[in-house]
């Protein structure tokens, strides 16, 4: 992927509900609050992209659905800015993988806050996974 490509487009969404239900059942996890990331290698489809991303925000700890699509939206664009060196390291090392990010706390937190934590998170998924 070259790092000219900022998208976040649909073929990086992990929807797959059969792969869902394995990333919790079996997946490995990694947090830096407020964010948790569990994480699974998976066997790649044909043309399938280096990493699938659920992004998850609780309906219990945000009543309100535009609460919970504000954090959302904020996730995914601190995904799609911060990606390329995890993507890259992903691609070099020939894996692919399914990754559901959490969001843990009750209040907001403003983007740069977690666009410092989503950097600070993928650098653990990549470190936890290269020390297996």
């Amino acid at each position: 992927m070259e790092s000219g490509n900022n998208r976040f487009g649909k073929e990086e969404h992990l929807c797959s509900k059969s792969v869902i239900e394995k990333l919790y059942a079996e997946g490995d996890s990694v947090a830096a609050y407020p964010l948790r990331a569990v994480f699974l290698d998976i066997e790649p489809e044909e043309k399938a992209p280096a990493a699938s991303i659920l992004i998850a925000v609780s309906k219990k700890r945000f009543k309100h659905a535009v609460d919970r699509n504000l954090v959302k939206r904020r996730l995914r664009e601190a995904y799609r800015l911060n990606k390329h060196p995890f993507i890259e390291e992903l691609q070099q090392s020939g894996r692919h993988m399914a990754v559901a990010i959490l969001y843990l706390d009750r209040q907001h937190h403003p983007f740069t806050h977690l666009q410092v934590r989503m950097k600070k998170l993928l650098r653990a998924i990549i470190e936890k996974e290269s020390k297996r």
